[in-house]
C-alpha cells in the first residue's frame, strides 16, 4: 500500500475516533441521567442479594425421612384400589409413614393424593395434608398446629421460581411466621419462607425486576420494553464514559479537574466500567431469552389398576422408594433398596431372565435403581436410562435414533443449575442442530428443563458475567463480597453522576 493510501486510512480512522469521542462528551450526561435511577435500583438490589441468601431460613434436614418399606404382609395395590372403586391412577408411590406402609395414589385431575394402608387396605381420610405436616416437622423441626393449605398455582409468597406444584403450605405461628411448602410425591421441601425473607424478596423484585410496572412475570410487554431501553442506555452511558476517560488520559488532563465529585465519579466509573458492561449485557440477554426457558407441565400418567400386582420379589427385603411407572405400555415398579439391604436386592433379581433387555443375576443397575415388572419377577436391564429416554421422547416426540447419549446427574452444576430444583435427573442429549438436552426426573416423570445452544450461551453469560461464578474458586463468600462491591460501586457512580448533573444546572 502506498504512503498516501496509508495516510488516508489513518485519517479516516482518526476522524471516526474523534467523532465518537465528541459524541461521548456531548451525550454521556444525558445517557447517565436517563439510566441513573435504574442503575441505583439495580445497585441496591445487587448488594441485597448475597445478604438475603445468608439470612434466609434454613431447614434442619435436607433430605426426606429415611424409609424402610417392608411389603412382605402387604396386599397387592390392584386388590386395595379395586375395593375403593378405582380402576386407573395417574401415579402410585409406596411410602413409609407413622410406622405404617401406605399406597399413595394420585388420580387424574385431582391434586389431593389418597392413602391406603398397604396391609389392611383401609383408607386414611385427609392423609395428604397430614403427611405434609409430618414432612414439614421433619424439615423444620417445628410442629405446626395450623391447617395445611393446598396450592395448585404460584402466588406472591410461593413464587414460580420454586417450580414444584402442587404443594402444601404449612404455617408455623412461631418466630417470624415460618411457612414450609411441601411436595408429597416425591416427598421433599419445595420452599421455606418467613416474614423477613418475604419482605426482602418483595423489595428485591421491586428494585431489580420492577414488579411495580406489572405482575404478570418477565413477559409483561411494558416492563420488558422499559427495562430493555434502560439497559441499552446503561451500556451507552458506560461505553461513553470509558471513551471520555480514555480521551482525558491521552491528553493528560485527568488531574486538571479539581471538583472532588467529578474526580470520584471518573475514578469509580472507570473502576467499575467493565462490570457495568457485563451486568447490563448479561441482564439484557437474560431478559430477552427468558421466553425460551419455559417447561411444560409434567405428564399425566395412566396406570391401569389391574396391572398393579405385587410380585414376589418385592416382598423380600426393605425398600427406600417404590414408584409405579408406565414404560412403553408396560407397568413397572421403580425400586430403591434401603440402606444395608443389598443382599435383599440381589435376591430380588434372581428370577427369570429374558433376552438382552433383562439383567442377569448379580448384575448392577445404574444408581442402584431397579425396575421390576408389575405382573412377574422379571427385572429390566439398563432400565433407568431406558425410562429417561422414554420420558424425553414423550415430551419432544423425537425418535430414539436421534439420541446421542444419556447421563445421570446428581448435583447442580454447569448448565443444570439450582434454579431447576429437581435432583437426581437424567440428561438425554439429541443430535439436533441446537444440540438439545432434555433433563428428566425418573422419580416423578417430570421434565426439569430443556437446554439448547442458545440457552447454554445465555446461561453462561448470566452465570459468569452477571453472578460472577468465575470467582467460584475463591469461595462463595469472596465471590458474593466482590459482586456486592461492584454493585455498590455502580450505585455510587450513578449517585455522583446525578449530583454533578443537578449541580451544573443549579448554577
Amino acid at each position: 500500500m502506498s504512503t498516501s493510501a496509508t495516510s488516508a486510512t489513518s485519517s479516516i480512522k482518526a476522524g471516526w475516533a474523534e467523532r465518537l469521542t465528541g459524541a461521548a462528551f456531548r451525550y454521556h450526561h444525558w445517557f447517565g441521567l436517563l439510566c441513573c435511577f435504574a442503575v441505583m435500583s439495580w445497585g441496591v438490589s445487587g448488594v441485597m442479594h448475597p445478604i438475603m441468601s445468608r439470612i434466609s431460613p434454613q431447614p434442619v434436614a435436607m433430605r426426606p425421612p429415611a424409609a424402610q418399606i417392608s411389603l412382605h404382609k402387604a396386599l397387592a395395590p390392584a386388590e386395595v384400589l379395586a375395593r375403593a372403586g378405582i380402576d386407573e391412577v395417574a401415579a402410585l408411590r409406596v411410602i413409609d409413614w407413622d410406622d405404617k406402609v401406605f399406597y399413595q395414589v394420585s388420580l387424574p385431575g385431582d391434586p389431593r393424593r389418597r392413602y391406603f394402608d398397604a396391609n389392611s387396605g383401609s383408607e386414611t381420610p385427609d392423609a395428604d395434608a397430614l403427611y405434609a405436616k409430618a414432612l414439614a416437622k421433619h424439615f423444620t423441626g417445628n410442629d405446626s398446629t395450623a391447617k395445611p393449605v393446598l396450592l395448585e398455582r404460584f402466588d406472591d409468597d410461593y413464587l414460580s421460581v420454586n417450580r414444584l406444584l402442587p404443594v402444601w403450605r404449612i404455617d408455623d405461628a412461631g418466630k417470624d411466621n415460618l411457612r414450609a411448602y411441601i411436595e408429597t410425591s416425591p416427598p421433599r421441601l419445595a420452599g421455606l419462607v418467613d416474614d423477613t425473607k418475604a419482605t426482602l424478596g418483595d423489595l428485591f423484585r421491586l428494585l431489580h425486576t420492577w414488579e411495580f410496572v406489572g405482575t404478570d412475570g418477565a413477559q409483561n410487554p411494558l416492563r420488558k420494553s422499559l427495562i430493555t431501553l434502560l439497559l441499552l442506555t446503561t451500556l451507552l452511558s458506560a461505553s461513553s464514559g470509558i471513551l471520555i476517560y480514555g480521551s482525558l488520559w491521552k491528553r493528560s488532563s485527568l488531574r486538571k479537574q479539581h471538583l472532588p465529585s467529578r474526580r470520584w465519579h471518573r475514578t469509580l466509573g472507570i473502576a467499575v466500567a467493565v462490570s457495568s458492561l457485563t451486568f447490563s449485557l448479561s441482564g439484557l440477554w437474560h431478559l430477552l431469552g427468558s421466553e425460551s426457558r419455559e417447561t411444560p407441565a409434567p405428564l399425566i400418567g395412566r396406570l391401569p389398576v389391574s396391572e398393579l400386582q405385587l410380585p414376589g420379589a418385592m416382598r423380600h427385603g426393605a425398600w427406600k422408594e417404590v414408584f409405579a411407572i408406565n414404560l412403553d405400555g408396560q407397568t413397572y415398579y421403580q425400586l430403591h433398596a434401603a440402606s444395608g439391604h443389598k443382599s435383599d436386592r440381589s435376591h430380588a433379581i434372581e428370577p427369570a431372565v429374558e433376552h438382552d433387555h433383562r439383567v442377569k443375576p448379580g448384575g448392577q443397575m445404574h444408581a442402584q435403581t431397579l425396575y421390576l415388572r408389575s405382573d412377574n419377577d422379571v427385572m429390566l436391564a439398563d432400565a433407568e436410562s431406558l425410562h429417561a429416554r422414554c420420558l424425553a421422547r414423550q415430551y419432544n416426540g423425537l425418535p430414539d435414533s436421534n439420541i446421542v447419549k444419556t447421563s445421570f446427574i446428581t448435583q447442580f452444576e454447569g448448565e443444570y443449575g439450582f434454579l431447576n430444583k429437581r435432583l437426581p435427573v437424567w440428561r438425554v442429549d439429541y443430535a439436533t442442530p441446537d444440540h438439545a438436552a432434555y433433563y428428566v426426573e425418573t422419580g416423578s416423570g417430570a421434565l426439569a428443563t430443556v437446554v439448547r445452544d442458545s440457552d447454554r450461551w445465555e446461561g453462561w453469560s448470566f452465570a459468569y458475567l452477571h453472578k460472577f461464578h468465575w470467582l467460584d474458586f475463591a469461595g462463595k463468600d469472596a465471590r458474593d463480597f466482590i459482586m456486592a462491591l461492584f454493585g455498590l460501586g455502580n450505585l455510587m457512580v450513578a449517585v455522583l453522576g446525578l449530583w454533578i448533573f443537578v449541580s451544573r444546572y443549579r448554577r
